[in-house]
């Protein structure tokens, strides 16, 4: 009787062990190393020990130098032994003559520093020659757990994890609702189909104010199965995408449908009489919505915390009583889905410091450093609160740290962390889900896990062509034009509100196809090898 209630007790000890998986040892809190960490649109100043100093809001001129300021003040309560550095580039990542890849290489010849974390512009390109770190080797860790897989999925190869999203927003569509009750239009609901948001655009006064800015080809992209999910969810020797397929042939012609009253092409086909239409809204599409120009903006999702603003004399206040953002429509294919803007957080790679690809412990434990400060970052409820309140200068206004981008996290997680993005100020009317029902029901699919997206800085994106890197998409993103429609030069027809437009790009869209999914295949082999180099991939993985 012993021995059975003693091999009971063991096997439930061991079903205990499997259910629970195995256990990850987080950093040690003694724990002592050093991390620079490189980012854009700063105030070009390198900040050394960041978290060890005691800075004002006037100290303080650049958000992201603010942000990692107050997320290290932070960090450094836990982990007082690690110092952290960050360095900032005015600006965007090539801009002002230098480029990002140059910029680094500068600060490290000037600084003899490794850059530890960085924004990336191009993380398939690193992850191909070797530079980012595998995270999947934290995938334990119950905060790597709690991410959104979806998210979490575009910056994944064949199980090779690259990256962590430093700004991270959904992708949806600006609705003016003021502008259609005053022109007795109405206002679809937010679950709204493409059927439903075709008859909401297709109202305008011509020099006064349309439906909207541009025809959305995103809503192909996202609202068929055979593009943006056939791209995340290739295999084998399929092809990468499919321009020519029932799906998206079926749902081209909407695009000279919606021209009929879209800013663009009524430019393209009237010309110089739109032209003080044009400059009185800055020809910027986001201007033309905040002035109340438009009735929807597929556009300029990152302008959503200037759109929001408070204060009705800001630059970028939406210029309405009444608006909301809502998911995209609806297809017969796919349900409101959102796009993602994406911009990547990579980590160097230290298991090639010593040029062998496994880690060392001492790799490791450098590694574990600058994951666990990242991690932290991105997705620890007190990091949020403290970027909510550290506040920095921006100009003559003094300003929160906590930028538009929304939570990595799932679940209650999630909640309490859009909580603390409401607490900003350029964030607090959205929290209202009377006003802003559509705000609401987008971030619910968009916090589903189930969104499909690829972004231009996480997928292998352009080719090269004739020494330049060129779109690999290019030709079904520019079909607009006449001179990639039809590849001659001098054409000027058709235009998207010209008979024939839908026919002619229907019969290019076998020839674009086989080009784009050539073009995939290349540079999808060239990543490929970089994980079978740097990574220990074999051709079985990728099968």
């Amino acid at each position: 009787m012993k021995k059975i209630f003693v091999s009971s007790l063991l096997a439930m000890v061991v079903l205990l062990l499997v259910a629970c998986g195995p256990s990850y040892k987080g950093l040690d809190k003694a724990a002592s190393g050093e991390i620079t960490i490189m980012l854009w649109s700063g105030d070009g100043e390198f900040y050394q020990d960041i978290g060890k100093k005691n800075l004002t809001p006037d100290q303080l001129v650049s958000q992201n130098a603010a942000t990692i300021y107050a997320v290290a003040k932070e960090f450094n309560k836990d982990y007082p032994n690690v110092k952290i550095n960050v360095i900032t580039k005015v600006n965007g990542p090539h801009d002002d003559g230098v480029s990002w890849s140059q910029f680094r290489e500068n600060f490290i010849l000037e600084h003899g520093k490794t850059i530890d974390i960085w924004a990336s512009t191009d993380l398939p390109g690193e992850v191909q020659r070797g530079m980012v770190s595998d995270l999947s080797v934290f995938s334990d860790d119950p905060m790597y757990k709690s991410f959104n897989k979806g998210i979490m999925s575009m910056m994944n190869y064949y199980g090779v994890q690259a990256g962590l999203p430093q700004f991270l927003q959904p992708w949806g569509v600006y609705i003016n609702k003021q502008l259609a009750d005053d022109n007795n239009i109405d206002i679809p609901d937010p679950d709204w189909t493409i059927d439903e948001y075709t008859d909401f655009v297709s109202h305008s006064v011509a020099n006064s104010w349309y439906g909207s800015m541009d025809t959305p080809k995103s809503f192909i992209f996202t609202g068929s199965t055979t593009m943006a999910q056939s791209l995340v969810n290739h295999t084998g020797n399929d092809p990468y995408i499919d321009l020519n397929s029932a799906q998206v042939r079926s749902l081209i012609p909407y695009i000279a449908e919606w021209s009929e009253h879209s800013v663009w092409p009524q430019f393209d086909k009237v010309g110089d009489p739109m032209a003080p239409f044009m400059d009185a809204n800055g020809w910027w599409s986001f201007n033309f919505f905040k002035n109340g120009a438009l009735l929807t903006l597929d556009g300029d999702p990152w302008m959503l915390g200037d759109a929001a603003n408070p204060d009705p004399l800001h630059w970028g206040a939406v210029q309405s009583n009444n608006w909301d953002i809502y998911p995209r429509p609806s297809t017969d294919y796919v349900d409101n889905t959102v796009g993602v803007v994406l911009d990547p957080l990579a980590i160097h790679n230290y298991a090639l410091d010593d040029n062998n690809s496994e880690l060392s412990d001492e790799e490791f434990n450098k590694l574990q450093i600058a994951y666990t400060f990242a991690s932290f970052w991105i997705g620890d409820d007190r990091a949020w609160q403290a970027r909510a309140d550290q506040m920095y200068t921006n100009g003559a206004t003094v300003k929160t740290a906590m930028n538009d981008s929304v939570p990595l996290v799932t679940g209650a997680a999630f909640e309490r962390q859009m909580d603390i993005w409401f607490s900003a100020e350029n964030h607090t009317m959205l929290a209202d889900k009377e006003q802003f029902p559509g705000f609401h029901y987008m971030m619910e699919v968009f916090s589903s896990g189930k969104v499909i997206d690829v972004s231009d800085k996480a997928y292998p994106w352009y080719y090269d062509k004739d020494g330049v890197r060129s779109e690999i998409l290019y030709e079904w993103n520019n079909f607009n034009l006449p001179t990639v429609l039809t590849g001659n030069p001098e054409a000027t027809s058709p235009r998207r509100t010209d008979a024939g437009f839908t026919n002619a790009v229907l019969a290019k869209l076998p020839e674009w196809n086989t080009q784009v999914n050539q073009r995939f295949a290349d540079e999808w082999a060239k990543l490929k090898a970089g994980l079978k180099t740097h990574y220990g991939k074999t051709d079985a993985d990728f099968k």
